[in-house]
């Protein structure tokens, strides 16, 4: 009876989505708000360097999109808008990234792997250092300060360009991923899994990154790999679509990222997305996803100017387990 009202209540959460969202503040017709420079300020792609792929514009969707962690997105958002041209450069410009790192004379530089094991920079009690070049400048230390958040966040961009853009590498990733797997959907897979090795990035922000430029029903021809790509399969799980995966399941499910994965997917199987909108494929764990991830932002809604927010009470098409403005008026009551 459990996976029965579950399958219920998604369905539900799809109708609001496609009728409030989907069209209105992402998907057809709509920028992505990585492309949007009222929205993320110097960080903004341009629209027609993205939809060819290129390295520049490909990598500054990576920097820009791995900078949405542990904090609420709208944070992150405002953070991207406020900083200089100067800043925006030190962490997501490929050529300044590649020209530093070949004037610097640190031996970590040589590959990822000796970056990420051997550079030591890092912010203590406020200040941006390293062992191996006290005090010498750094582009690797001016990211840290322009991250201004984890102490060693500021190796995310020179691990991504040193693993997958220096030298071409990542064409070659491609190239090798498409003669490896013959499954558009099993190559978003095994792309996720190398972009995943990144520096603090990990398969959440892989799986954003990849599905982005894989996933045109989210970005209408914005997405320059797909269809030898397919990112429909793919799920993002961030704290919003965990808390609801969970309510959803039976009480001791599994809890893990790959469990939650799978059951998402589990549901996508049951659900033509068509009967929601007649443009999206059918099958799309990825977007049954989204539908999660915006029903359960309590943020975004609020940013967006969700009617909901000023309701006091349930709406009739409410799903009280996962809404946030539910969530919180029923707290306040206690």
């Amino acid at each position: 009876m459990k996976g029965l009202l579950a399958t219920i209540a998604l369905r539900r959460v799809l109708s609001w989505y496609f009728r409030e969202v989907y069209g209105h503040h992402e998907g057809p017709g709509v920028l992505p708000f990585y492309c949007d420079p009222t929205r993320v300020g110097t960080f903004a792609i341009e629209p027609g360097e993205l939809v060819v792929g290129g390295d520049d514009a490909v990598f500054r969707l990576f920097v820009t999109l791995s900078m949405y962690q542990a904090l609420r997105d709208v944070v992150i958002m405002r953070r991207q808008l406020a900083m200089p041209l100067s800043s925006m450069r030190v962490l997501a410009d490929a050529q300044f990234l590649h020209q530093s790192v070949m004037a610097n004379l640190c031996s970590a530089l040589r590959t990822g792997k000796t970056f990420e094991a051997d550079c030591d920079v890092s912010k203590r009690a406020g200040i941006v250092d390293c062992g191996m070049w006290a005090s010498a400048s750094c582009h690797v230390k001016d990211a840290t300060r322009a991250f201004n958040r984890m102490g060693d966040m500021g190796k995310l961009p020179t691990s991504a360009w040193l693993r997958f853009w220096k030298d071409g590498a990542l064409e070659k990733l491609l190239a090798k991923v498409h003669s490896e797997e013959a499954s558009p959907l099993k190559r978003a897979d095994l792309l996720v899994q190398r972009f995943a090795q990144v520096h603090r990035v990990g398969r959440k922000l892989a799986t954003m990154f990849v599905s982005a430029l894989s996933t045109p029903a989210l970005s209408p021809g914005l997405t320059p790999w797909f269809p030898e790509i397919d990112g429909n399969g793919l799920v993002v799980v961030d704290t919003n679509v965990a808390r609801a995966v969970d309510a959803f399941r039976p009480v001791g499910a599994a809890k893990s990222y790959e469990a939650r994965v799978q059951w998402l997917v589990g549901q996508a199987r049951k659900i033509d997305l068509r009967e929601f909108e007649p443009m999206v494929p059918s099958y799309s764990p990825r977007l049954v996803q989204q539908a999660l991830y915006a029903f359960g932002s309590k943020s975004n809604r609020h940013e967006r100017g969700d009617r909901c927010s000023a309701m006091r009470g349930e709406c009739g098409e409410c799903v009280p387990s996962v809404c946030p403005f539910g969530r919180s008026r029923r707290m306040g009551e206690r």
